[in-house]
């Protein structure tokens, strides 16, 4: 009785773990159906697109082609991992100036904090929030002009961005 159990569960495992009809994935319309459309700018809903070392953030055309439409939302930008600035630290702020202690469970541990107060301290850690910091590396866009040769303007232009295609 033992041994036909153990055999009856053994054929029926067996038998589950064959397939005889996988079904191949439409790699294309799964990705297709994710593509990004814009029909219209949105100063506030740019693409950004990075692999984590190097980022760039793009308009309706693919590119920064409109940067000053995008002022006053998200901005268009090129981010790399190696292009990193610092302003000079001309008052010599060591970065224990902006610690602060806290006391956790009967230990005190020191943290970096913004301080409210003037002073120092406060323009301290301002100096290290802000140091160093990834620099814009430039715009890559078009200088779009119509047949009669005025300018395009960015509300003449619609983009789909093609992900099997395009990248």
């Amino acid at each position: 009785m033992r041994n036909q159990l153990l055999i009856s569960i053994v054929i029926l495992l067996f038998y589950s773990c064959q397939h005889d009809s996988i079904d191949k994935i439409d790699r294309f319309s799964l990705v297709s159906r994710n593509n990004p459309v814009v029909n219209q700018m949105d100063s506030l809903g740019s693409l950004s697109v990075g692999n984590g070392n190097f980022a760039v953030t793009v308009d309706v055309t693919g590119l920064q082609t409109f940067p000053e439409e995008y002022k006053n939302g998200v901005p268009l930008g090129t981010q790399a991992q190696w292009g990193w600035h610092s302003f000079p630290n001309a008052e010599d702020y060591k970065i224990e100036e902006t610690f602060k202690a806290y006391n956790f469970r009967g230990k005190v541990e020191l943290y970096a904090v913004q301080f409210k107060e003037k002073g120092r301290k406060q323009d301290a850690a301002n100096y290290f929030r802000a140091n160093p910091h990834r620099l814009h590396l430039g715009y890559i866009g078009l200088d779009l002009s119509k047949k009669d040769g005025s300018k395009v303007m960015s509300t003449d232009t619609s983009g789909r961005l093609r992900l099997k295609n395009d990248l």
